[in-house]
């Protein structure tokens, strides 16, 4: 046997890791279809391998007869005693077929038939190693990215990430690290065996395993999680110890263990909620950092209306839904949301329609006073009383159970209609009146304030062929600027002067008003004696009019009567 041939076997046995019984196997079957191929398939063909000694024979069998009927398989007995003396009929003669002979197309099907059998094999090794390995982080290298699938090179195994379980926005290059989680492991597969994801809930299980130990050691328990590949995730967390925070121990001191996996997930955003076996605590919590007002859950549709406030209710839908559509699947709830300000609204308008049990067609008084009697009032109640309910009242089969359902579904369509018009109605009212009263109009007038316009290059620099002119047009203006400066000295020393002459006429006006001011005061005094002669003759007058025309009466005297003058 050749040494180069001694080498290539070792090395198969050693890098692909191959069976040595199974190799050697493989290289006897492609020596026999290469003989075949030559010599016809109908050739019957031994192959001696022995890598320890080797050995490397190919030998032809023929069965000695009588007559040869069958050319590629049977000899005479003439042929075969001058091949072996001992040669009888029945016996069978090996005849070795050197390599060399082959030719190169048998060659090339006996290195077609190894290859194919030795990645087979292979592909069996992988099989067997990986199978019990689902859902386990891989790490490797990009060996190759076509068309947005990756082929990442792990070592002792080719493994393949798919577009659609790729973060979006992410991109590789050839030779970059990339780790990812095994979901299939597939034998039948025509490419690589083992299929990763970035995008599965697993994934991010395992990081989380892998960064807290509490969860390793399984203090901690990971009860769901809900994600939104590249955007946001929200997972649940419980403690099995009262010694230990669940949500504490996955944050880490600083944060550092949540956002080794948000580096890892490149800056994917990841909610911590502690689970609870209360489903209104689980909920409220889900849907953090928004505030919950109430609940309301529907058991039966697996549905809750959670109220929000006004300046909540943002919140609580996130970024284009994004936080309510991770609640809901986190907590496996359909979440409505709804301000406290609508449900007030709907309940009042509720109440108004409620529609009692015997105005509801079909529903006779002998019924109607049975179903008051097991508390169904209203037919709302009946509506959400369940027809196994109803059957078992005494006196209702099931044909008027039936009957009654379909009554009060048709009913409560009627009335849901007629709510509606009321909701919208009233939200018409309240938007006229919130167009009533427009605070915009007292908000302050927002002035723009204008660009200054932007200087081109020709305004900054000008034309340098034309720098001699500007350099006489400037000379030029300042002289003028000279000019006019000095008038504008002159003009100040005319105005002083005139100031002057106007101040010497101010004061001789002033003077002339003082001199007409002191006649004015002499003609007043003049005016004021005058007054006070006229009073004092006046005065005079009055004393002398009292002797002639009043009585007088003399003490101790006489009455001298009426009309009697002294």
């Amino acid at each position: 046997m050749n040494a180069g041939f001694l080498d290539a076997f070792a090395q198969i046995i050693r890098v692909k890791r191959v069976d040595r019984d199974t190799l050697i196997d493989t290289i006897k079957t492609s020596l026999i279809s290469a003989a075949r191929r030559k010599l016809g398939q109908e050739a019957e063909i031994e192959v001696e391998l022995d890598d320890a000694k080797g050995i490397l024979e190919v030998y032809r069998i023929f069965k000695v007869v009588k007559k040869v009927e069958e050319p590629d398989t049977e000899i005479d007995l003439k042929a075969a005693r001058e091949m072996d003396d001992e040669a009888r009929v029945g016996s069978e003669i090996k005849l070795m077929l050197p390599l060399e002979e082959f030719g190169r197309n048998a060659v090339q099907t006996a290195k077609q038939v190894l290859m194919q059998k030795v990645r087979e094999a292979e592909r069996g090794r992988v099989y067997e190693d990986y199978k019990d390995k689902i859902g386990v982080i891989a790490s490797g290298t990009v060996r190759q990215v076509d068309r947005g699938n990756i082929l990442v090179n792990l070592g002792r195994a080719e493994a393949y990430l798919p577009n659609r379980e790729q973060i979006r926005k992410e991109r590789y290059n050839q030779g970059d690290t990339i780790r990812a989680v095994i979901i299939e492991v597939d034998k039948e597969a025509k490419g690589p065996l083992i299929v990763l994801s970035r995008t599965s809930h697993q994934f991010l299980r395992k990081l989380f395993e892998q960064e807290v130990p509490e969860i390793f050691d399984g203090d901690v328990e990971i009860k769901n999680i809900a994600r939104e590949p590249g955007g946001r995730s929200k997972i649940a967390v419980n403690s099995r110890s009262d010694k230990v925070d669940a949500v504490g121990s996955c944050v880490g001191m600083k944060g550092s263990r949540v956002q080794a996996v948000v580096n890892e997930l490149h800056g994917e955003k990841i909610d911590i909620v502690s689970w609870s076996e209360s489903s209104n605590e689980f909920v409220s919590r889900a849907l953090a950092p928004a505030k919950v007002s109430a609940l309301r859950f529907n058991e039966a549709e697996d549905d809750v209306l959670v109220i929000v406030e006004e300046d909540q209710l943002s919140l609580a839908i996130g970024k284009e839904g994004q936080n309510v559509r991770l609640a809901s699947k986190l907590t496996g709830w359909k979440i409505d949301l709804a301000t406290v300000r609508a449900v007030e609204r709907k309940d009042r308008l509720e109440a108004k329609l409620q529609m009692d049990i015997s105005d509801m067609v079909g529903v006779t008084p002998k019924i109607a006073s049975k179903l008051k009697g097991l508390g169904i009032l209203t037919v709302q109640k009946l509506y959400k009383t369940t027809l196994d309910e109803l059957i078992d009242i005494d006196g209702i089969g099931p044909k008027t159970a039936e009957k009654l359902k379909e009554s009060a579904i048709e009913t409560m369509e009627e009335l849901n209609k007629a709510l509606e018009e009321l909701l919208e109605k009233e939200k018409a009212e309240e938007a006229v009146t919130e167009e009533l009263f427009d605070e915009t109009a007292l908000a302050p007038e927002i002035v723009k304030e204008e660009e200054a316009p932007k200087l081109t290059e020709e305004q900054l620099f000008g034309n340098l062929s034309d720098s001699d002119d500007d350099e006489d047009e400037e000379e030029a203006e300042e002289e003028e600027e000279a000019g006019e400066d000095e008038e504008k000295a002159e003009e100040p020393e005319e105005a002083e002067e005139e100031s002057d002459s106007d101040e010497d006429e101010e004061e001789a006006e002033e003077e002339e008003e003082a001199g007409e001011d002191e006649e004015k005061a002499e003609e007043s005094e003049e005016a004021e004696e005058e007054s006070d002669s006229d009073e004092d003759e006046e005065t005079g007058d009055e004393e002398e009019a009292p002797s002639e025309d009043t009585e007088i009466e003399e003490p101790g005297g006489e009455d001298t009567g009426p009309g009697k003058k002294e």
